[in-house]
């Protein structure tokens, strides 16, 4: 496949567009999963048909942080070891700490949290001040692993070697997730799946926590071989998963409230998700859309980071604030998706927006001080 990324006009890298495109659509997943957190569903029992509906819905919006870890894979498949690549690090850095100031403040002024110097300090550290601060954890370790990732890859020398590569690192994490999740000692099981809260492993499931490893093997390879599905079948096969996953977590659950368990965490069923998802946008010919919404995803795309990390702080405005208190009831509120999401993504965008600017005006200053000092130190 070629990576349009490589390719050079003007002296400069042309930019990725197709890259900014699943950035926007996996970052507004991850709000509209949010959805379902703070609107109170997964303590709502599941035996109404509209919660199946909210099954599906979920199934096709929890691809959202693996298509982060996939791109991951994607773009980053050629870096290696030098001083340069970890100063990389530092800018995730940087909009990690505004935003965990920004959720610090609200805290503070907003919802009356206690919060010192010491605990401000040792929340950030411990990646605790912006509550959807996980992602930066796991992300800084994904990093620092990453060229030696790509030594291993790029170490094997066959497509079919890469292929096993890819197979074996989905079987030890991801698989276990699907397939660990059965109780064959309970009589009736199948007929209760959700009354049952132990299940009987079928593989070894140790290693499961290395999942970013497997998403970035699987950016990685889609990256030099991609997959090769024509557009349609792409589209009919995504739907077709979504619906089935949606049903089986409809069925897991049956009637009570919804049943987390392996099944729907990042198991085998966002791989597919993910991964065909992944591949349907990376396909869509971006470069003919029009200017100004070309000019939006790039916007949008380079703000991501910043928007989840500080979409946490309008949640609670948007949520605690407004659909909570005037939609009581729990089964009404899913009917103000269409306005509850974006209102929370434009938000975010502002406030991620916001961000930015602090951060280059910072930067700006910091400039300024280094020339100053400079300039004495050299007697001018």
């Amino acid at each position: 496949m070629t990576d349009i990324s490589d390719k050079r006009t003007t002296g400069r890298r042309e930019r990725d567009m197709n890259a900014d495109l699943i950035r926007c659509v996996a970052v507004f997943s991850v709000l509209s999963v949010h959805f379902l957190l703070n609107s109170g569903f997964y303590y709502e029992p599941t035996s109404r048909p509209d919660i199946f509906w909210l099954c599906v819905y979920r199934s096709f919006f929890m691809s959202c942080v693996p298509m982060f870890m996939i791109l991951t894979g994607y773009l980053m498949l050629n870096k290696t070891l030098s001083r340069r690549y970890y100063k990389g690090l530092w800018k995730t850095v940087e909009i990690y700490v505004l935003a965990s100031v920004a959720c610090l403040l609200f805290k503070k002024f907003a919802l009356n949290y206690e919060v010192t110097w010491k605990t401000a300090i040792l929340d950030i550290l411990d990646f605790d001040a912006a509550n959807y601060a996980w992602y930066i954890e796991m992300y800084i370790g994904l990093f620092l692993m990453i060229p030696f990732l790509n030594l291993a890859y790029h170490g094997l020398k066959s497509q079919r070697e890469k292929q096993a590569l890819v197979f074996t690192m989905a079987t030890l994490t991801l698989l276990p997730k699907l397939l660990n999740i059965f109780d064959f000692r309970t009589p009736g099981w199948w007929a209760s799946p959700s009354l049952s809260t132990k299940y009987d492993p079928l593989v070894p499931g140790f290693f499961t926590g290395m999942y970013p490893i497997t998403y970035y093997f699987i950016g990685a390879y889609l990256r030099e071989y991609g997959l090769k599905l024509k557009k349609w079948l792409n589209v009919v096969l995504l739907l077709a998963v979504i619906v089935v996953f949606g049903w089986y977590n409809y069925y897991r659950s049956d009637g009570g409230d919804f049943v987390w368990g392996n099944n729907s965490t990042w198991g085998g069923e966002n791989l597919i998700t993910a991964v065909l998802l992944f591949t349907l946008l990376l396909h869509m010919n971006v470069k003919r859309w029009p200017a100004i919404v070309r000019e939006i995803l790039t916007y949008i795309s380079s703000i991501s980071l910043g928007l989840y990390l500080i979409s946490w702080i309008f949640d609670r405005i948007v949520y605690d604030g407004v659909l909570i208190p005037n939609v009581p009831v729990v089964a009404e509120r899913w009917k103000f998706w269409p306005l509850v999401v974006p209102s929370v993504f434009l938000m975010s965008a502002a406030g991620s927006s916001l961000l930015s600017l602090i951060r280059y005006g910072l930067h700006a200053a910091a400039g300024r001080i280094r020339g100053a000092t400079s300039g004495r130190n050299y007697g001018t």
